[in-house]
């Protein structure tokens, strides 16, 4: 009878683990039989599937615990769910090398609570979440090498770096294929203590009775690890990669599965795939460059790119979002690009005085006196307060303009912009108030066009690539 239960746990499509709910109070939410009290830990079972992560949460039907995390989960931020999970991996799981399973940066996509939902001679409730990551018994043979498989908007990220499949014996067909790599781009590109380069995963499909066998194209970027990576760097040097691929491309590129080789276990991390997007594409050419990915990831990004990593993805982040939204939203969102790149402060410049501190106060109490005999006596109070605020602002001199000043600092000449400065903070004013009817649209068409291109062309400044060039002419 064990060696019969070990076979359908074996066999199993679900690992089991136990979860507790930290710091929740259940019997707050939803219906819950306040005699049957609630246990802190359920039992679940974690279903993957290609489009679906799912959590059976089994429990006491008497509880009412179903309705109450319906009930709480309605009221939390989902992109945070997995913060309150505590998770551990039973003793009785089905996959022997199975160390551990984090949930901490699951979302929540949905939920569902229904009444003939039962497994195993339980209740449960079904939890739909977006990733989950697993830690394994490290392999040997694989260890300090990671493969991180792209979307399906990243095929066009690692197609340009092959040819097509093809015999291996133009004239004598053995049977053997393979898919070359194009000329030039079979180099790894040297990243901190790693290196990568996009590859292909070639996965096939046949049936001995048919005439058709498939081969399928899974894009990925493989890594090669020095010794000295941890789980952080090689997330972190993943998460790079990605930002460079999704800038090139105009397009927001995700990893849907990360497989990371650790000389202490093997860490995987499953994500759902983004299905339904406004699919754009792009290139450096805006810019003034005219390099294809192999030659952007051969430039001078890496010292710059470590160091500003973080303000760079909010930029392509943002210049992504860009792409897809109505004119004004774009007019916005490539102005706030141009202010979040903005690092720079101006300090304060004073008036040189020609009198000491002392006389200076006397001349200015003197000009307040009379000042003050053009006011109603019962202000005089409140004209005084206003009086020393402007007094302070007096005394500096007026700061050079500071868009204009920061633009300058990137090799950005306001002068020969086809849209004025001014133009652009009145064209910012007037969407940001609401004032619709004061744009001019083809005005707007040439700043959005005008925009595109210096947003862009800081965010290559962010990552230290200086050889781009603002074309100024808008037709």
């Amino acid at each position: 009878m064990e060696k019969q239960n070990n076979r359908i746990r074996k066999m199993s499509d679900f690992h089991c683990l136990d979860i507790e709910f930290t710091n929740i109070d259940f019997s707050k939410f939803g219906y819950p039989n306040k005699k049957a009290k609630i246990n802190k830990v359920h039992h679940a079972h974690l279903y993957e599937k290609q489009d679906e992560i799912e959590l059976r949460i089994l429990f006491d039907e008497k509880t009412g615990f179903g309705d109450a995390l319906m009930d709480w989960s309605s009221k939390i931020d989902w992109r945070k769910f997995g913060s309150f999970l505590k998770v551990e991996v039973t003793k009785n799981h089905t996959n022997e090398r199975l160390q551990k399973i984090d949930l901490s940066e699951a979302k929540l996509v949905g939920s569902t609570n229904s009444t003939n939902f039962y497994e195993q001679g339980k209740k449960y409730i079904s939890v739909r979440i977006d990733t989950v990551k697993f830690y394994w018994q490290s392999n040997e043979q694989e260890k300090n090498t990671a493969e991180f498989y792209l979307d399906d908007k990243g095929f066009r990220v690692v197609e340009p770096f092959y040819s097509f499949l093809s015999p291996k014996k133009w004239l004598v067909n053995d049977g053997n294929f393979s898919i070359g790599r194009m000329n030039g781009s079979s180099k790894f590109y040297k990243l901190g203590i790693s290196k990568f380069r996009p590859e292909f995963n070639l996965v096939s499909k046949d049936d001995r009775k048919s005439r058709l066998a498939n081969v399928t194209k899974e894009p990925k970027i493989q890594f090669k690890y020095n010794n000295g990576i941890t789980e952080e760097k090689a997330i972190f040097y993943g998460d790079i990669v990605l930002m460079l691929a999704s800038f090139y491309h105009h397009i927001k590129i995700d990893y849907i599965l990360r497989r990371i080789h650790l000389p202490e276990n093997t860490i995987t991390i499953k994500k759902l795939e983004q299905k339904n997007f406004v699919d754009t594409s792009g290139n450096l050419w805006g810019f003034g460059i005219y390099w294809d990915f192999n030659k952007f990831l051969q430039s001078s990004w890496q010292k710059e790119t470590f160091k500003n990593f973080e303000l760079l993805s909010k930029a392509v982040k943002l210049f992504n979002q860009s792409q897809i939204v109505d004119d004004y939203s774009t007019f916005l969102i490539r102005y706030n690009i141009i202010e979040i790149c903005d690092k720079q402060k101006q300090d304060n410049i004073k008036f040189t005085l020609t009198l000491n501190k002392k006389q200076t106060k006397v001349k200015q109490d003197e000009a307040l006196a009379k000042l003050l005999d053009t006011i109603n006596k019962s202000e005089h109070e409140e004209f005084k307060k206003r009086w020393h605020n402007v007094m302070t602002i007096l005394q500096n001199k007026p700061m050079k303009n500071q868009l204009a000043s920061f633009l300058e600092s990137q090799k950005l000449d306001p002068k020969t912009f086809p849209v004025k400065l001014g133009d652009l903070k009145r064209l910012r004013d007037n969407i940001t108030h609401g004032s619709i009817d004061k744009v001019n649209a083809e005005q707007l068409r040439q700043a959005n066009i005008l925009l595109y291109r210096i947003s862009g062309i800081l965010i290559l400044n962010l990552m230290g690539i200086k050889e781009w060039k603002l074309n100024t002419e808008i037709n």
